[in-house]
């Protein structure tokens, strides 16, 4: 008897929640490089209606970030892998030795609620605020983070913290910024990725977080945030701002990712 036409991939075939071997890894990092190379440059401005940048837009909204938070910095990354719709040396944005205190099951349930759409968790909105007060407050909340680390190195080996680099690249194929981790432990070794999950709450462990290699770095594969979501919660977010009366800028889009 035949069996009816399918009405989508296989079951597990690029879910998420899926773990593909090593090969079958491989397979699909290369694929999704293809499919971005082919995908067709942003050019005209969709910030408002779909909540999406173009490569210009990133570029300002990454000076911005640059500018407000000074352990954010611009990248080159390896001269092999930068993209032409980018400047050379404003390929990716980083900042470095962010600590991780605790793992994540100290502190699940601690946090706000999320939503959960299908096999990914994004979060609820909340009213944003562009005032310079506040956008200060972050700001300083990071740089206090990143000058703990000299604190740490002269306390005793098992309260030292993780460290992480985190990096913000642009994905020309969901037109959004993607975010990229990539943890050390407190001998400054390379995590490895079961680590690595240990620091991220279970709800987005290999669902909204996956292993790929970075787009702009040769080395270890990187802990990222699937991007897919992020151009409608930031509509959302737009949304809710403008039924309150406020507009967000395209060059603010990286204080609300």
């Amino acid at each position: 008897r035949a069996r009816p036409p399918s009405h989508g991939p296989p079951r597990g075939f690029l879910n998420p929640r899926h773990r593909p071997d090593d090969s079958m890894a491989r397979l699909l990092a290369k694929a999704k490089e293809v499919r971005e190379a082919l995908y067709p440059v942003l050019q005209q401005s969709a910030f408002a209606e779909r909540g999406v940048l173009t490569p210009d837009e990133f570029v300002k909204a990454g000076d911005e970030l640059v500018g407000k938070c000074p352990t954010w910095a611009w990248e080159s990354g390896d001269a092999s892998r930068r993209k032409n719709y980018l400047p050379a040396d404003k390929q990716y944005l980083v900042t470095r030795d962010v600590p991780c205190a605790q793992r994540a099951k100290a502190v699940e349930g601690c946090g706000e609620d999320v939503d959960t759409e299908g096999d990914f968790v994004v979060p609820k909105v909340t009213t944003p605020s562009s005032t310079e007060a506040e956008v200060d407050d972050v700001c300083a909340s990071l740089e206090e983070a990143s000058l703990q680390v000299n604190d740490d190195a002269a306390a005793p080996a098992t309260l030292q913290t993780r460290r992480y680099d985190l990096s913000i690249t642009y994905d020309k194929y969901w037109q959004s910024p993607r975010m990229w981790l990539f943890g050390y432990n407190e001998q400054h070794a390379p995590l490895t990725q079961k680590q690595t999950l240990e620091d991220i709450v279970s709800a987005y462990a290999l669902r909204t977080v996956t292993f790929e290699r970075h787009p702009h770095l040769a080395d270890l594969p990187h802990a990222s945030i699937h991007p897919c979501k992020h151009p409608q919660a930031m509509k959302r977010i737009l949304d809710q701002a403008a039924r309150n009366g406020k507009g967000v800028d395209p060059a603010q889009a990286l204080f609300f990712f």
